[in-house]
């Protein structure tokens, strides 16, 4: 074997082992920003505001002793806290009463009513805990023949269209990446409809991660490919 192929097949190994360390770094890193532009940052903006009006300071002053301390995971701390705390509020009985009044205030507000029931439908989708038929990964063409895309069974199309057509068709849920919050529903034939032998919870880290995070059952295959090695070689590394 000549050195430089050594120093490849060494390479790729290497890289395949760190790889879903570097993911996940990377996932979580992009959470925790997320969670602290939209609640930490703020978080910290009242707890040096109150800092420095309690201790007649400035604002400014009280800024710099704050981040020259790193205490801005603080905010990351409490804003989390607060999310938990809230949603389980939330959850009782109280909480959805509370819930149902700012709902029917938002539906009064012109452009609100337009774009609150779309989210709502989208989160209870997810999150109701209704029996949905959301547990078959299938695969169809869109948007054209020759590209494929993985998509979720949500139950059967129109039946004015099943009879227009003279096929049984079935409602796909084809979601975007890395966002699978939202994306497209199509109305395939059943004929069309490929089936995949994933979860749903694989079939959604592959869209998270922009089809860098394979399921385990391609996975051999992709390490073979990326190794240029037997499947069965010796020292093979995990992806």
């Amino acid at each position: 074997m000549s050195l430089g192929k050594s120093i490849r097949r060494t390479f790729w190994r290497g890289l395949a082992a760190l790889l879903p360390a570097l993911l996940t770094v990377i996932v979580l890193s992009f959470g925790l920003s997320i969670v602290y532009s939209y609640g930490g940052e703020q978080v910290n903006g009242i707890i040096i505001t109150v800092t420095a009006w309690a201790r007649g300071m400035d604002p400014d002053e009280v800024r710099t002793w704050y981040n020259h301390h790193w205490l801005q995971w603080v905010g990351i701390v409490v804003a989390v806290v607060g999310l938990c705390a809230l949603a389980y509020l939330v959850g009782t009985f109280i909480g959805a009463r509370f819930v149902r009044f700012i709902e029917r205030s938002l539906m009064r507000m012109p452009l609100v009513k337009n774009i609150y029931p779309g989210a709502k439908q989208v989160s209870e989708f997810f999150f109701s805990e209704r029996k949905v038929d959301f547990s078959r990964v299938v695969a169809i063409e869109f948007p054209r023949k020759g590209m494929w895309m993985a998509g979720f069974v949500t139950g059967k199309g129109f039946q004015a269209l099943s009879r227009k057509s003279g096929q049984e068709l079935l409602s796909v849920f084809v979601p975007f990446t890395p966002a699978p919050v939202t994306g497209y529903t199509v109305m395939v034939s059943k004929e069309d409809v490929v089936d995949l032998p994933i979860t749903v919870d694989e079939a959604l880290q592959y869209m998270l991660s922009a089809g860098v995070i394979m399921p385990p059952a391609e996975r051999p295959q992709l390490l073979q490919e990326m190794h240029d090695l037997p499947a069965d070689a010796p020292g093979k590394a995990e992806i």
